[in-house]
């Protein structure tokens, strides 16, 4: 397509001509995707809105679709067009002149100078010029709700504006019989603007028809009556007056501005900004964001950049958003507006036509040059605030729909803060948004310092740190706590947070009991207020003391709701900056946020509630847990907690490395659960979820983790007088000190397991007791006692049908031993046995099987061969996500390979294990560290591709 005079159309049918041919997009969304990138040529479009005009459900939502659109776009217009793409979206390089909407801003744009300049002849024909570029409704062929809602009113408005402002420039020039039949018209089509009816009876009026003006008064008077409830305007009522009484001259907006043209009037320069702080702490990285933004405002007259500075109440948005506003405000001549627009706090909501006047009257727009209506308004607020290069601060806003009709005309900054993320502001008007997250310790200290002083806090650092970590890094909190440790400046900083940690109200502590500013409880309560039902009693019940995040699914158990309708609650908290994304599909509270949520539960859903809530999160862990369990560890006997309690609840996994993934995420929360299950008194919950956790802590090898549960779910059970929960909690701590390498303990553990099996009649419980101590034996005592405990336990499970899993594992074991004894003949039969009993099973679960194969084979002099299984068994045991196993073998396969004089391979095994056990905080790290020392200054390779 070279050579062509390309034409782009969006005033109207959105299209493109080449030499006046239509070009064919190929599609519905191709054309959405076009008209996007038009109506923001020569800016990128950030790739999430374009995908909202494409897709309003965020489910059907694709990256891949949008960039198919995207090619489509470009395949049609060729190479005279392009389509770059940016970091987050897609630009349309265009030369304006080739652009419907720009030719008509720019006309418009002359003949508002030429009004200004007194050729109201001019004005009219490049008025007039402006929108002879309108062939219907803009965006007409557009199929997109989205695309509508953002573009098409904004549209329709500018052109409205127009034709508004080439009536004036007629009616000054005494064209009426031009102007009244096109204003006669756009009054049916706009009942209620009252700007054209006041145009409409001017004309009238000066063309002798003085009945038909004052008709045209009595209709919109009893329309505005009708349908809103209200008088006619000042500047109406005013025309109407002025007709009635027979005045010579009526004067129109444009009169009235030419006036204050020529009579050289001064607008007022507002300099509203509330005072700065003496000392501001922190946050550069949001004051550099904010710093950039300046340059657009000032160079440029056809945008107005926005930045929407966002959080919970109590971070410190509007005294960052202040300090930025003195720090640049003499940049901005034309004055700096302050509003309080209230969204949260006491007092009425602003309303968006009592802030424009308020505003408007700050400009110094007359009380009585002010219309009616919030569009008249924001239309005139525009007007008068294009060019003036001002700064407006729009604070403690309540959502975009509360702010979108405040934003001045282009060549101004506006500065936004709100407890609620202003997505749909980015969105439409491209607002940057500023996100502030908790003070790092390092500025939170340096806030305590500026009120109780440095010395005082330089003196003990780490009291300090406590200090900020109790306020958990919220500006509001540490600056009402430090007021409180300024009034006791003889109290040393540490005995201060010591008297802080006995208080049993920690919310109580953030109250200076003088007023609701400094009161942490009323702070919270205002945005805790502004949501629905719905998403307060989410809030509520989430207060319960679970973890450290959580997911959606989580959020349904507690409050007892679909995934969908949680998915939406927690969007608004979120929203609302009550929760906080911290990463996808997982949520987490702040700490104060989750003290009040706690407190709020408490004192109005009550304790039956608070226990329906446990029953359900107790409930739902359960059943994901065992559903987890059995993909981790499928060999374990499972009806011990009688899973059939909870065998369809919770989260369903596909596969082992789902279920694994899941345990990863949840492991905190699911520990938070078992400890809060003890308090409750829930005890075989308790117990039961803690023996479930152990499918993971063995995969995992987490040994702290691991006896800390057991530990508690130990006295759950005995305080229950629960002995089958007494004897699988010991057999856990049993377990769990054999991997940590403590024999000792582990034999105690076991041994009395097996005798509480045999007092409990349960023979398949005593066979794996059996089994375990063998384990835990062969480290231990002799090769023949742990012999004798490992043929006792095969010949229970053999005599109790324990199963094939079992008994295999019962001869690997019996296998080791051999190994351990130099029987490698033996050992290799035993390990070739259990071999063949997992011969139908899952590949991986032959993995200590193919140890101890591998291990018998080296014995033999098989080297190679035992090499090999060994490091299938390490592949295996990685695969499973068994990471301590898979160091343990590593480290063996280090020192044979070193017997076998192959250093490089050694430390390369080495290498490997002491990363994963160090990573796991395992105590075999230190050995296998000393083994890689032994090896420094030999000279040593490593053999990458081991």
């Amino acid at each position: 397509m070279s050579d062509v005079a390309l034409d782009f159309r969006v005033l109207g049918p959105t299209e493109v001509t080449a030499d006046g041919l239509p070009v064919p997009l190929g599609g519905s969304r191709p054309l959405i995707v076009l008209a996007g990138l038009l109506l923001r040529a020569n800016s990128v479009v950030p790739v999430e809105e374009l995908s909202r005009w494409l897709w309003p459900d965020d489910r059907r939502r694709s990256k891949g679709a949008l960039q198919t659109y995207i090619l489509r776009v470009r395949r049609a217009l060729g190479d005279e067009v392009t389509i770059r793409t940016e970091r987050g979206g897609y630009l349309l390089e265009l030369d304006e002149n080739l652009l419907d909407l720009a030719r008509f801003r720019a006309l418009a744009s002359a003949g508002a100078n030429a009004a200004r300049d007194g050729d109201l002849r001019e004005a009219a024909a490049k008025f007039a010029a402006a929108l002879s570029e309108w062939r219907g409704p803009a965006l007409q062929n557009v199929h997109s709700e989205a695309l509508l809602r953002d573009e098409a009113d904004q549209l329709s408005e500018e052109r409205l504006r127009v034709r508004e402002q080439w009536a004036d420039a007629l009616i000054a020039l005494g064209e009426h019989a031009t102007v009244v039949p096109e204003l006669t018209r756009l009054c049916r089509e706009h009942p209620l603007r009252e700007r054209l009816h006041e145009q409409l009876m001017i004309a009238l009026y000066r063309s002798g028809r003085q009945a038909e003006a004052l008709n045209v008064y009595r209709r919109i008077g009893a329309v505005l009556a009708e349908e809103l409830g209200l008088d006619p305007g000042a500047s109406l009522q005013r025309a109407h007056q002025a007709i009635l009484t027979g005045e010579e001259s009526v004067e129109t907006t444009l009169d009235s501005e030419l006036t204050r043209y020529r009579l050289g009037a001064e607008p007022l320069i507002p300099r509203q900004l509330p005072t700065d702080l003496r000392v501001f702490s922190g946050r550069q990285r949001d004051l550099k964001a904010l710093h950039e933004l300046v340059p657009e405002a000032l160079d440029t007259e056809r945008s107005t950049p926005i930045a929407s500075i966002e959080g919970m109440g109590g971070i410190g948005k509007t005294t960052l958003a202040v300090h930025f506003a003195h720090e640049v405000g003499e940049q901005f001549p034309g004055g700096q507006v302050y509003l309080n627009l209230r969204g949260y706090g006491p007092g009425e909501r602003v309303e968006p036509a009592t802030a424009l006047e308020t505003m408007l009257v700050s400009v110094g727009v007359p009380a009585d040059r002010i219309p009616a209506d919030v569009d008249g308004r924001a239309a005139t607020w525009r007007t008068y605030s294009a060019g003036r290069r001002m700064l407006i601060l729009l604070d403690n806003a309540a959502s975009t729909e509360q702010v979108r009709p405040l934003l001045p005309g282009p060549g101004c900054l506006v500065v936004v803060t709100s407890r609620w993320q202003l997505q749909a502001l980015a969105a439409t008007h491209g607002a940057r948004r500023v996100a502030l997250e908790e003070l790092p310790d390092e500025d939170a200290i340096a806030l305590v310092a500026s009120t109780i002083g440095l010395d005082r806090v330089s003196e003990d650092p780490e009291a300090a740190e406590r200090f900020v970590r109790y306020c958990g890094g919220l500006p509001l909190a540490i600056r009402i706590l430090a007021v409180r440790a300024a009034q006791f400046p003889d109290l040393a900083l540490r005995e201060f947070v010591r008297l802080l940690d006995a208080e049993q109200d920690r919310l109580g502590s953030f109250d200076l009991a003088d007023g609701d500013e400094t009161n942490i409880r009323a702070v919270f309560s205002y945005s805790y207020r502004a949501l629905d039902a719905r998403a307060a009693r989410m809030l509520r019940l989430l207060g319960l003391p679970t973890g450290g995040d959580f997911s959606a699914p989580a959020a349904a158990a507690v409050a007892g709701v679909d995934i969908a309708e949680a998915q939406e609650d927690l969007a608004k908290l979120a929203s609302a900056h009550l929760i906080a994304r911290s990463r996808p599909g997982r949520y987490q509270f702040h700490d104060l946020i989750r003290a009040y949520a706690a407190e709020l539960s408490a004192r109005l859903d009550g304790p039956e509630v608070r226990a329906e809530v446990l029953d359900r999160l107790l409930h739902a862990s359960l059943g994901s847990a065992l559903n987890a369990s059995r993909l981790l560890r499928p060999e374990r006997r499972y009806r011990v907690i009688e899973p059939g309690r909870f065998a369809d609840a919770g989260v369903k996994f596909g596969h082992y490395d789902q279920a694994l993934d899941w345990f990863d995420e949840e492991c905190g929360n699911l520990i938070a659960v078992v400890n809060v299950a003890y308090r409750e008194g829930r005890h075989r919950d308790c117990w039961r979820l803690a023996w479930l956790l152990q499918s993971f802590f063995i995969v995992r090898a987490r040994l702290e983790d691991w006896r800390s549960v057991f530990d508690v779910a130990l006295r759950a059970a005995r305080e229950a007088g629960d002995r089958t929960g007494e004897a699988v909690m010991l057999s856990g701590l049993g377990v769990a000190c054999g991997v940590g390498r403590q024999y000792e303990d582990s034999v105690v553990y076991l041994k009395q397991v097996v005798e509480l099996q045999r007092q409990l009649g349960d023979r398949e419980g005593e066979a794996r007791a059996l089994y375990n101590l063998t384990l835990a034996s062969r480290n231990l005592e002799s090769a023949q006692i742990a012999w004798e405990y490992g043929t006792e336990a095969l010949r229970c499970i053999r005599e109790y049908n324990v199963g094939d899993g079992m008994e295999a594992d019962a001869l690997q074991a019996l296998g080791d031993i051999c190994t351990d004894d130099g029987r490698h003949e033996q050992a290799l039969e035993l390990a070739d046995r259990a071999l063949a009993l997992r011969a139908h099973a899952l590949p991986d679960e032959a993995r200590f099987a193919f140890h101890t194969k591998g291990v018998a084979l080296v014995g033999l002099g098989r080297s190679d061969e035992g090499i090999a299984c060994m490091r299938r068994a390490v592949e295996m045991f990685f695969a499973h996500g068994e990471l301590y196993e898979a160091a343990d073998v590593l480290a063996q396969l280090g020192g044979i390979h070193l017997r076998h004089g192959d250093p490089s391979a050694a430390r390369d095994c080495w290498l490997r294990s002491v990363r994963v056990l160090t990573e796991l905080s395992h105590p075999d790290a230190e050995d296998v560290r000393t083994k890689l020392a032994s090896l420094v200054g030999d000279g040593v390779k490593t053999d990458q591709n081991w």
